[in-house]
């Protein structure tokens, strides 16, 4: 049996809004904000002498509504909400405002309990394209290496070992063998959890 009171520290991947339901329709969003703020309550029910820590990468899409997520449940409990920036500038081309927008951000990075630049702590060159794509991989490794469970935003139809067009399942593929995995498919929202040795 699984004992998911040593799991405290927990990240999350998944793919950006063109990916999922778009830019504009956020009572889906909001619905997917609703499950993973469930999923997380039941985390911070279980005892334990460890405060739970959330990580996401900042990104548009899964990386802010699993932040958002998170900080609501703030009213209630102990929690940290960290987020872990590929580099500074990663929403240098989104739009201003609106949903996943600039301001949004902003505001995420505010309230956040720590930022750690993940370009920084690994050195990474990210002043060409190239090195802002490894800066994306590398903080997604970085996240999955300072967590006990990672939790994917991911069909559970598809299998994410064999998926070779998709962060998310690189990320996915990264964390298996190291940390548990659990699987949230994105339009029926079940969940799917698979021990670290599976």
């Amino acid at each position: 049996m699984t004992d998911f009171s040593t799991m405290r520290t927990i990240c999350f991947t998944g793919p950006r809004p063109n990916k999922l339901y778009g830019y504009k329709n956020k009572e889906k969003y909001q619905k997917l904000v609703d499950c993973i703020h469930d999923f997380l309550r039941g985390f911070c029910r279980i005892e334990s002498d460890e405060i739970l820590t959330v990580i996401t990468g900042g990104a548009q899409g899964i990386d802010q509504l699993a932040f958002w997520a998170a900080n609501s449940l703030k009213k209630e409990y102990s929690l940290k909400n960290e987020v872990y920036i590929p580099f500074v500038g990663q929403e240098e081309l989104w739009n201003e405002t609106g949903l996943f927008g600039k301001k949004e951000y902003r505001k995420m990075k505010s309230m956040s309990d720590k930022i750690v630049d993940v370009s920084k702590i690994r050195t990474l060159d990210v002043s060409t394209n190239d090195g802002k794509i490894k800066a994306l991989l590398e903080r997604n490794k970085e996240m999955v290496d300072n967590s006990q469970m990672i939790v994917g935003l991911y069909p559970l139809n598809k299998d994410f070992t064999k998926d070779r067009n998709s962060g998310t399942a690189g990320c996915l593929r990264y964390a298996k063998g190291k940390i548990p995995i659990c699987l949230i498919d994105p339009e029926s929202h079940l969940i799917e959890f698979h021990p670290c040795n599976e």
